[in-house]
């Protein structure tokens, strides 16, 4: 029995592994962090990114210093605790890229993502249902950060509104 070599930093499916660098928006309680957008939970009562807020959360994943080209990337859409409702989802996933070390200045939540010199690449217009989404980017990108922009939720503006934008899993191809 030969045991399968894969490259270094690329899982079984072919996904590469990241880490989070910095996040702007995220919690104590371990069912809402923002390591859980690379921790392969996708159940309830686990596995999202709760970010608590009205308009957007932004997290920084990188490739433990290594660049890399994405080709394809894959979000499982997810909220977190049996009491949450898919309403919560992010209505819009933005993914941003960066080749150089200026995101490394990123270190405090009072540290401005704006800042940062970044190239969108592509928006994910999220459809309201618990299940993996997929874009094929056009044209491979190189990329040693990538930002993870979630974008409002769906719920109504009104005296109900839920102030969380939660996604699960970001695999990068």
């Amino acid at each position: 029995m030969s045991k399968e070599l894969l490259p270094i930093g690329v899982r079984r499916d072919g996904s590469y592994y990241t880490r989070v660098l910095w996040a702007d928006v995220t919690e104590n309680d371990p069912t809402f962090w923002v390591n859980n957008l690379i921790n392969d939970d996708l159940e309830r009562n686990g596995g999202t990114w709760g970010a608590n807020s009205e308009t957007t959360a932004n997290a920084v994943l990188d490739f433990f210093g290594e660049t890399q080209t994405i080709r394809k990337i894959s979000i499982f859409k997810n909220v977190g605790i049996t009491i949450s409702i898919l309403e919560e989802l992010a209505k819009n996933i933005n993914i941003y890229v960066s080749t150089t070390d200026e995101p490394l200045k990123l270190r405090r939540k009072e540290d401005k993502i704006d800042d940062i010199a970044w190239t969108k690449i592509c928006t994910f217009d999220i459809t309201m249902e618990e299940a993996w989404q997929h874009i094929e980017l056009d044209t491979p990108i190189e990329a040693k950060y990538v930002r993870v922009e979630l974008v409002e939720n769906f719920c109504a503006h009104d005296e109900n509104f839920i102030p969380w934008i939660e996604t699960s899993e970001i695999k990068i191809y």
